[in-house]
């Protein structure tokens, strides 16, 4: 039998178990929230043919062969990450499936326990000696070093270890109630392969010992470490069907040090460190700045011949940047809905822009839609970042028309651009369609559960 025949025969089966198994859960106060059938009937679901660069070399299928074993339901972070090890019983990179059904908080410890930032908090650091340490006006523009930068440091190491879940090869990570997803921290697949993670909503990587660099920009910047889903090393990842979001604590909120706003958020979705072959499909991405990186860094070029990237049908709803920004990869951005805030929204987003083109970025563009305030120009939504090339089709802004590329070219007058990146996409499910249609689709079906 073949390992799709296989794979279909297996969803069937499992499938009627889940249903059998459903039947007869208790309701009511208290009562875990009720598995949904259409979400437990996609849990061995592969990616479509030709669906992006996922669908390169071979596709991607996550743990949809997985034997009925190695299939879990999870409602806690220590369910979490004994079903993502297999509990130590077989290698990690077995085929499994592990099914979401709650919001979990990644903040608990093994008993349950809410944790706080007494839990990881070094004896030697406070955020009263370490401000008063590394003031500008008596520190300068140098990088901070020391005692309290490094308690700051082993403080920083202890919560990454208890926030940051990694999933390894050939899983499935998958919601299967309404309110299924990660709060206070986030998943990382890192050095893995073959992985699908659908139907989540990842709320409020929140960073408690964020670091200052007096040398990020002309009055120095605080930046966070945690994303809600990173991709370092990765490849064959499709994900699809997420929502992303800073949850409750936007770093609006957050208090002004040094003069400048404490940032307790990095991206909701980083791709880095040649991941590559990577679908993201109809996710929901709201209400946060610096939201989608692909390439980390101008001088890796480690990078260079992967970050193979397709983003299409998703939803970047009053984000402030990099949707995505790109280094490196040769990515496909289409049929995309961009809700562009106001230029200082009312939750403290700032809009600078939308498409990044980085060092080396081959970025092709198609068909996307804009939809912002009228105070919004066309060189807005495209940045240069040391990039040379460029090509789009098919946009529109407010419904007409727009060319990306002469906007970026006249925002940049001094640059040599050009169209040609190099490659063509292949990889579609189906034809680009119109921008004003795939608006219509987005809108009513990105996002977990949609």
């Amino acid at each position: 039998m073949q390992r799709r025949e296989w794979m279909g025969t297996l969803g069937v089966l499992s499938a009627s178990l889940w249903l059998s198994a459903c039947a007869g859960l208790p309701t009511g106060a208290g009562a875990p929230a009720p598995l949904d059938p259409a979400r437990l009937a996609q849990a061995r679901e592969a990616l479509a043919d030709n669906d992006g660069w996922a669908a390169a070399q071979g596709g991607t299928w996550g743990g949809a062969d997985a034997r009925p074993e190695h299939v879990f339901t999870v409602r806690t972070r220590a369910e979490l990450v004994r079903a993502l090890s297999l509990g130590g019983s077989a290698p990690a990179s077995t085929p499994k499936i592990v099914q979401v059904a709650a919001m979990i908080d990644l903040m608990t410890d093994d008993a349950g326990r809410p944790l706080g930032e007494a839990d990881f908090r070094d004896p030697g650091f406070s955020w009263e000696a370490y401000l008063q340490a590394y003031a500008p006006a008596t520190w300068g523009k140098k990088k901070p070093e020391g005692p309290q930068e490094a308690a700051r440091e082993r403080s920083a190491r202890r919560h990454e270890a208890q926030v940051i879940v990694k999933v390894p090869s050939n899983t499935t990570v998958i919601g299967v109630t309404a309110d299924a997803g990660f709060r206070n921290g986030g998943l990382m697949v890192e050095k893995a392969e073959n992985v699908v993670i659908r139907h989540l909503r990842f709320e409020d990587a929140y960073d408690l010992f964020p670091e200052w660099d007096p040398k990020d920009g002309p009055e120095g910047e605080w930046n966070s470490e945690y994303d809600t889903l990173a991709l370092r090393g990765a490849s064959q990842v499709w994900i699809d069907h997420n929502t992303f979001s800073d949850g409750a604590r936007p770093d609006a909120l957050a208090p002004v040090w040094f003069g400048r706003k404490v940032q307790h958020h990095d991206g909701l979705l980083d791709i880095t460190l040649a991941s590559t072959n990577i679908t993201v499909s109809w996710n929901h991405f709201k209400a946060h700045d610096k939201t989608s990186l692909v390439g980390g860094s101008d001088s890796l070029r480690t990078d260079d011949g992967k970050l193979k990237v397709t983003f299409h049908h998703n939803w970047w709803d009053g984000v402030g940047q990099r949707t995505p920004r790109v280094r490196w990869g040769e990515v496909h951005v289409h049929n995309n809905l961009y809700t562009v805030p106001a230029l200082v929204a009312p939750d403290g987003t700032r809009y600078a822009y939308s498409i990044g083109v980085g060092v080396n970025s081959r970025i092709v563009s198609q068909a996307n839609a804009w939809e912002a305030p009228a105070d919004v120009p066309a060189t807005q939504l495209v940045k240069l970042w040391k990039g040379e090339t460029f090509t789009d089709e098919g946009s529109t802004l407010n419904g007409r028309p727009v060319d990306l590329f002469a906007a970026l070219q006249a925002a940049n007058p001094g640059a040599r651009l050009s169209r040609e990146v190099g490659w063509t996409p292949y990889l579609m499910a189906r034809p680009v369609e119109s921008a004003a249609g795939a608006a219509v689709r987005v809108r009513a079906g990105a996002g977990a559960g949609r």
